[in-house]
């Protein structure tokens, strides 16, 4: 299961992608004042490439969506799936620029982690520099300072690279975030994790994998759907939406429906004094 067609973005009728991309290409959607011509349509097509795999970007981001993605059959707004399609406009200039002769550019690599297969694909790794770098569009670069006043990167992204850098077999000693405006661009170096640590303090490869991995796994192989938890994909960016809040819907009335006992006491003519003899 997995996403299968579109909703029109202005009739919001199930459209097949075909039947989307040929709207587009016959000019007929301009009648609609659809804003996606055919170039951007078939993008964000290619760029729905459905994966069997556990992804780092399913690990870093929200279970809850990627479980959703994989055991239904779900149809996507264009203009949800725009944001992604996007980024990868800054991808294909970086790939035809080749400044550097041993870059690695958008490759797939796959490593297990405690018998689980993990596959991902980040955005450039340069050997020579042992550095893997990870490219973002975004509306609102970061800005916020921390203590020794470097601006971090958001707190996905910080996950998703130490991720890629567990999973790439080159030697990584720096990890970047490059973030993309309209309006300008920001490098966000970000600290690199030990792959583990006997230190409860530190976050590293292996208790990030243990807290979330596992749950994600356990929740595929069992086919039970993860607990709702809100994130800043939630209100704009999540192309699965409706059937997440549709489920939680589903979930809070069964819920309800679960009578806790009755406690007794004093109504009762119970207490504990009396029952102490």
């Amino acid at each position: 299961m997995s996403v299968v067609g579109f909703f029109c973005e202005k009739t919001d009728e199930v459209v097949q992608f075909e039947e989307c991309l040929e709207c587009a290409r016959s000019r007929l959607n301009r009648k609609l004042d659809c804003p996606f011509d055919e170039a951007v349509i078939a993008g964000i097509i290619k760029n729905l490439k459905n994966k069997e795999g556990i992804s780092v970007t399913m690990i870093a981001g929200c279970h809850r969506a990627s479980f959703i993605q994989r055991h239904h059959d779900t149809y996507v707004y264009p203009s949800g799936m725009y944001w992604a399609f996007r980024g990868q406009i800054a991808h294909k200039v970086m790939e035809e620029a080749a400044l550097h002769a041993d870059a690695v550019i958008e490759t797939r690599f796959e490593k297990e982690w405690d018998g689980v297969l993990v596959e991902g694909t980040p955005d450039l790794v340069i050997p020579s520099q042992r550095v893997l770098k990870d490219y973002k569009t975004t509306v609102n670069i970061p800005s916020y300072l921390n203590k020794d006043r470097v601006i971090l990167a958001y707190d996905n992204h910080r996950v998703q690279v130490n991720l890629y850098a567990w999973l790439v077999p080159y030697d990584i000693e720096e990890l970047e975030v490059i973030y993309m405006s309209m309006e300008e661009t920001r490098i966000c170096p970000v600290e690199k994790w030990a792959e583990s640590s006997t230190k409860k303090t530190y976050q590293t490869v292996d208790r990030f994998m243990e807290e979330n991995l596992v749950p994600l796994y356990e929740a595929f192989e069992s086919e039970t759907m993860p607990p709702y938890a809100r994130n800043w994909a939630c209100d704009e960016y999540c192309g699965v939406s409706d059937i997440c809040y549709r489920e939680l819907k589903k979930e809070l009335t069964a819920a309800r429906r679960v009578v806790p006992l009755k406690k007794k006491g004093k109504k009762d003519g119970y207490t504990s004094e009396a029952a102490n003899g």
